[in-house]
């Protein structure tokens, strides 16, 4: 039952949370017409990244890699022991924590691309500060960072969502809340579009060129999380 096409964009991304909206910033870096659409309503968008507590890893082997990411004074730069962590030791943290059952070759793009992604991510508005609260003890008077985990997102995870709205709003990239995806349309084998429910509870498709499903994983899953 074919039901009327009302849009065209070259890139459609479900969801709204930090996956969702750094997919449609690069899709739009890349000259896509993009829209992102959320089940929620706006008062309660950024799925799981609005509950995070806001750190994040990223290697670096000293304080000018560090400070590609975070604003540091040259106070913090001189008197603060951040530390480093290494590709090496960010690669191994992941095998460990996984017990090796992460994939070798996502494992280390992700590894290896992480503090540029940061530093894309703050060159779009995204603000991060040093985790002095949490991550530091003091030896001989300096503050002294350890586990390699030295950054936060500004404002935790609400902070991390409220940055990425702001941001899509200023690149004018169109967020519809409140509209459910319900299923994806497929032609002659791929996939070409989106089927969504309107706030009055109507059926449409909208065609897409390509579709970014980036609404949550098992954890919105009952029995998957069970």
């Amino acid at each position: 039952n074919a039901m009327k096409q009302t849009e065209q964009f070259d890139v459609v991304v479900v969801g709204a949370g930090n996956a969702a909206m750094c997919a449609a910033f690069a899709a739009q870096d890349g000259g896509a017409r993009v829209l992102v659409l959320e089940a929620a309503p706006e008062a309660e968008c950024g799925g799981n990244s609005a509950f995070t507590g806001g750190a994040t890893r990223f290697a670096f082997k000293n304080v000018e890699e560090l400070a590609e990411v975070l604003d540091l004074s040259d106070e913090e730069k001189r008197d603060v022991d951040f530390g480093r962590y290494t590709e090496a030791e960010f690669l191994e943290d992941m095998g460990r924590c996984t017990q090796y059952r992460c994939d070798p070759d996502l494992t280390e793009i992700f590894v290896r691309e992480s503090r540029q992604t940061m530093a894309w991510m703050k060159s779009k508005g995204i603000r991060f500060e040093a985790m002095y609260g949490r991550q530091v003890h003091k030896v001989d008077g300096k503050f002294k960072f350890f586990a390699g985990l030295v950054c936060a997102f500004w404002g935790a995870g609400a902070g991390l969502v409220k940055g990425l709205h702001e941001t899509a709003a200023r690149l004018k990239i169109p967020v519809r809340y409140e509209t459910p995806v319900t299923g994806l349309v497929r032609r002659n084998g791929r996939v070409c579009g989106v089927r969504v429910l309107s706030a009055s509870g109507e059926e449409a498709e909208i065609g897409a060129g390509a579709v970014v499903l980036a609404c949550g994983g098992f954890e919105s899953n009952a029995e998957m999380r069970a």
